[in-house]
């Protein structure tokens, strides 16, 4: 009996023995993993400005002079970082192919602009993170926009060299997030292969409306969805559409969509026949 429970007891420290060093193991491994995940820095498609300033990324500021500011709308400067840094540094840009890529800016507001990588790399751009000429003790000039006034911070998108007249380029302010996306995976989603009209009206889309307006979950977010799950032209006259688009302020009292004075009766004819066109292809709803 007194050599069974002497085995007995060997046994149970060698079992205890063999389960505190699997824990420790098991901690080990772990601990390398949240190391692993940590460091990974520059292997994203997105760039969380907000979160970079906040871990102090942002301190390293050049003074940058506009000639001509789309926003501001005269000479102004800025304190900024260069742009392509903040690209190399904190996402995987160099293992793409720019001509195969968007690169979206997303505002806090919704607004969410969108250009060809390959275009906006050809610019000289910077992230502004101050306002050199506003106010003492501001950080930001005020932005008044069609009676409205704006929030700049937390970051301005400016180019040195860039006509403010060219709309390829975008300027947003209230920046917080940039995202490179494929344009297969994004923007082709949304473009028509078997309409010509359908294909132009896309086209005016997405240059003068998909930075406030969703198609299939694909755009901005300052205004409302228009193909999902119900597309506008299903629940609103197509001919009073129009009539909105080329007057928005004749509809809704304070209203932040702009007119698009740019836009012909024709072309906005088109783009209500794009979006026509696409509550036909609308996404599948999970089952």
């Amino acid at each position: 009996m007194q050599k069974f429970k002497y085995r007995l007891m060997v046994i149970l420290s060698v079992v205890a023995l063999g389960c505190q060093e699997k824990k420790k193991q098991t901690e080990v491994s772990t601990t390398e993993t949240s190391i692993n995940v940590s460091t990974n820095t520059s292997d994203s498609l997105t760039i969380d400005l907000v979160e970079l300033q906040k871990a102090g990324k942002l301190k390293k500021t050049i003074i940058v002079t506009v000639d001509e500011d789309p926003v501001y709308h005269g000479k102004k400067r800025y304190n900024a970082i260069p742009f392509p840094e903040l690209l190399d540094d904190y996402s995987k840009i160099k293992n793409l192919q720019a001509d195969k890529y968007q690169i979206i800016f997303e505002c806090e507001d919704g607004y969410k602009p969108m250009m060809p990588l390959q275009k906006f790399l050809s610019a000289k751009s910077f992230l502004a993170i101050g306002d050199v000429d506003a106010p003492k003790g501001e950080s930001w000039s005020k932005i008044i926009k069609d009676g409205h006034e704006m929030k700049a911070a937390p970051f301005y998108l400016i180019y040195q060299g860039v006509s403010s007249k060219d709309t390829d380029y975008k300027w947003p302010y209230n920046l917080i997030k940039v995202h490179l996306v494929s344009t297969i995976e994004n923007i082709s989603l949304l473009n028509p292969r078997d309409d010509a009209t359908a294909t132009i009206g896309f086209e005016l889309f997405n240059k003068n409306c998909i930075s406030c307006h969703a198609i299939n979950k694909i755009g901005g977010s300052m205004g409302p969805e228009l193909n999902y799950p119900k597309s506008v032209t299903e629940y609103w006259n197509q001919n009073q559409l129009k009539k909105f688009i080329q007057n928005p302020a004749s509809f809704r009292n304070g209203v932040k969509m702009p007119t698009l004075a740019n836009l012909t009766e024709k072309e906005i004819e088109t783009i209500v026949y794009y979006l026509s066109y696409m509550s036909n292809h609308k996404l599948q709803k999970p089952e």
